[in-house]
């Protein structure tokens, strides 16, 4: 049975939420790998109702994190649960060329899919928290978000994306350098 048929078919209910995945690259090829990635989520089930932010290239934060990245969010509804969200986006990176045990923690990467929120959900596991505790401070993960729901109140916040984004510093931002076809 191939991966397709496991994310729709086995894990598959008939409610959905709301979810959005930050993708971001900075190797190789990295606008084809923020759209083959999102290929992959539309192609698999794994989101349906897409919509996508600008593109946008950023520096990489953390001493090991290499070049530039280009940064996108994508929004969509998900009948999976968080930690099949979680498994499937892992998928796509492995399948994308993403070797987590050579990379480490912090360092350039081919892709990353993270997990920004699930409906309203909290989830606290060891390697799956829910809201992404470091995406409120994170301009290159708001400033996209704010492209699709800048209204929206995320789960454990008060204020709306486009108030937290206001707050940040800006000149981490980079500029805009394209889209993402759903």
């Amino acid at each position: 049975m191939s991966s397709k048929s496991v994310v729709q078919n086995q894990f598959a209910s008939t409610e959905t939420e709301l979810v959005a995945i930050a993708l971001g690259s900075n190797m190789g090829d990295r606008h084809g790998l923020l759209r083959q990635a999102l290929r992959a989520i539309i192609d698999q089930g794994v989101l349906t109702n897409v919509r996508a932010s600008s593109v946008y290239e950023t520096i990489a934060v953390g001493e090991r994190a290499g070049g530039q990245f280009l940064n996108a969010v994508i929004t969509g509804s998900c009948a999976l649960t968080p930690r099949q969200l979680l498994d499937a986006c892992m998928g796509i990176e492995q399948s994308l060329g993403r070797n987590r045990a050579v990379e480490g923690q912090g360092g350039p990467r081919t892709i990353d899919l993270d997990v920004l929120f699930f409906g309203r959900r909290e989830v606290r596991e060891p390697d799956l928290i829910l809201p992404h505790p470091r995406m409120f401070s994170r301009i290159f993960v708001l400033q996209p978000l704010a492209d699709i729901a800048g209204d929206l109140v995320l789960p454990s916040q008060k204020e709306s994306v486009h108030f937290l984004l206001a707050w940040l510093d800006r000149t981490a931002m980079g500029s805009c350098v394209g889209t993402l076809e759903c």
